[in-house]
Formats: C-alpha cells, structure tokens, sequence
C-alpha cells in the first residue's frame, strides 16, 4: 500500500512532531508533506533528516518565518495544492490546517486529529474582535467544509473525540499518542523541593496561576518554555519582589528531564488537549497538580498519581498543593500509568485502528 503523511508544518519541535516521528516508524516509507520545514532548526533537521519532505509554495515565500500570522489564510490553500493521486492512503497529523488535503475516491484520507484549530474555535478561551473575527469567521467556515473530505478520524484523546464530535459533526476512534520512554531511563530521581512548568507562555495556558500560587506560599518554582507572555509572567515575578521562580526558556530534552526529575511536583495550570508532559513527569515517579479538565483527566489518576483543583484560581491551586503536601503518592504508581502510552502500544493501536478503517 502506497502511503503519504501530512503534518501542519515542521517550525520547533515539541509533542506534534514527536507523534510525526512515530508515524514515520508506521510507514517508514511514506514522504511527510507539510507547509513549512524550518531547516535551521538542527533538532528538526536531525530528526528528519532521513525523511523525504515536501513542503508546499509558502516555503519560497521570503521572510515566512516571520510572517506566520500574516499568512494564516494561506495555510489552507497551501495544503489544497498537493497531489495524491499516487497514494491508497493519507494520513494526516494536525491541530490545524493540514487536514485540507484533496483526495480522490482511490485515496483513504485518514486525519489524525489532535484538536480542532484552538485559535479558531476559542477552546484557548481567546475571544476575536473586530475585522479579525470576520476572517476567523471565514476560516471556521472552510475548517468546517475540509472536515468533510476526511474519510475517517481518529482522535489523539476522548477529550479530541468530544471536540470533533461537536465541531465537525464527526465520529473517531481514539488512539491515544505516547511518550518516549527511553528518554527517562536510567535517570536517578531527587528531591529538589521545587515545583515545574514545562509550557509554552501564552496566556491561555495560565502559567501565571502557578506562579502566584508558589510566590504566595514561597515554594520554589522552575518555569521552562517561551512564549508571547515571557515579559509579563516576569514583570509579575518582579512586582510581587519574589526570588523563588526561575524561568529556564526553552531547553533541550535532556536537561527537561534533569530538572523534571528533581521536582517535587509538575504543575499543569491550563487546559491541554492531552497532556504528554504530564505522564513524562510521571515516567519519572513524579505526581502532577493539573486543573480539572480537558486531556489532564486522560493522563492522571485522581489521588493516584496525582491532583485536580477544581478552578482556575490561584485560591484553588494553592489548596491542591496543600493536599498533594499531605499526600503519600506512589511513585512506582507514576512510572506505571506512564509506561501504558509507550511508543509500542501506540504503532500497535494505531495500525489496528487504520486495519479496521480501511479493510473492512
């Protein structure tokens, strides 16, 4: 069977690409097709530098790199403009626009769906105003009509099924992705006395609750990741004149692991749509504080490995941590519900799921 992978694009590297690079151990001979490949980026270039990519029009715009939001209402066009007609199957990987393809009858598209679009459809609580929203309004509207040319889903959680479900009108089978589980082998764990954050900094992911809650109670808090609001989160650290947070940027998968596995806890203060850095903690023996809700139900067990608090507020987060403080969380526990969405599991789900899609 002749095969093709599409992914929304190859920019940085984070949980997306590492489910790509399972889906490429599937079909080792499939070529990835995406918008844009950031060859600058040496961790993407390494990791797929044994893969035949195909990038679409957008990669010979000049200054792409820079203009991604300027060229938003391109990325559905780009993806429309590839050919499949050489394929019996298409798999596309996405959370946003790679889901656009135009197959023929003879091709099986196959969308592995994370989530709908969060920018489009406010799951990031981030509302649109203005001439903006009527070209959101306008990009819901075609996300919508290329949800209809996809043959079938399968959904990177039940929390993904709920929102393709409601969005897109569209049942799917869940096949949860994995982690790397050799990533936190022979790593010996510590107590550091510090809580993480292991987020992107934008403002829906709430990483601000965490801080205020450990500047309140003066625990000792390790932030890694980048983002829009970097300035604020530190501008808060310095009004509140607190010592205690730590803001380590984005740093490589080694030393993520390092710092992981001397925390005391990982704190997940917004709503993901499933949460891979939460059972990384977990493969560590470390429990995880995560708000109630989206993809963190999925990957935590309540009092097991783990706490929920009930609202985002700092009131509230603080109380979870009171609790996990009181609590005796096992860690052999952690690394065991960790070990359930290994890499293998997933190949095996996943090739079971498109057998039962396509043969019968």
């Amino acid at each position: 069977m002749r095969v093709a992978i599409v992914h929304d694009d190859l920019v940085q590297w984070g949980g997306a690409e590492r489910v790509l690079l399972g889906l490429c151990e599937v079909y080792p001979d499939a070529p990835v097709y995406t918008s844009v490949f950031n060859q600058n980026n040496k961790l993407l270039k390494k990791q797929f530098e044994s893969k035949k990519i195909i990038t679409s029009f957008l990669q010979k715009i000049p200054g792409w790199k820079y203009l991604y939001k300027s060229l938003l209402p391109l990325y559905p066009i780009a993806f429309e403009q590839f050919v499949f007609d050489e394929y019996d199957l298409v798999v596309s990987n996405t959370t946003r626009f790679a889901k656009s393809i135009i197959t023929k009858p003879g091709t099986t598209h196959i969308s592995y769906c994370h989530t709908p679009p969060r920018f489009l459809w406010h799951f990031s609580d981030k509302k649109n105003l203005g001439l903006l929203e009527v070209l959101m309004t306008k990009l819901r509207l075609f996300d919508q009509i290329s949800a209809r040319r996809v043959d079938y889903f399968l959904a990177g959680s039940q929390n993904a099924k709920a929102r393709i479900s409601r969005v897109y009108k569209k049942d799917s089978k869940v096949v949860y992705p994995f982690i790397d589980l050799d990533r936190f082998r022979n790593i010996k764990e510590f107590d550091g006395g510090y809580m993480v954050v292991i987020s992107r900094l934008n403002k829906y992911k709430k990483v601000d609750l965490a801080i205020m809650a450990c500047l309140d109670q003066g625990i000792s808090l390790k932030v890694i990741g980048s983002g829009p609001e970097m300035d604020n989160l530190k501008g808060l650290v310095c009004d509140y004149n607190g010592n205690n947070i730590d803001f380590l940027g984005t740093i490589d998968d080694k030393m993520v692991a390092w710092v992981l596995s001397g925390a005391k806890a990982l704190i997940i203060p917004g709503i993901e749509d499933f949460g891979l850095v939460s059972l990384e903690a977990q493969a560590l023996g470390k429990p995880v504080i995560a708000y109630k809700s989206g993809g963190s139900l999925e990957t935590i067990i309540n009092g097991g490995t783990g706490i929920f608090f009930e609202e985002q507020t700092v009131n509230s987060l603080k109380i979870a941590i009171s609790k996990l403080n009181s609590m005796d969380i096992n860690p052999a526990l952690c690394k065991e519900n960790a070990n359930s969405f290994s890499k293998n599991s997933f190949i095996n789900n996943f090739k079971q799921a498109i057998d039962s899609l396509v043969y019968t």
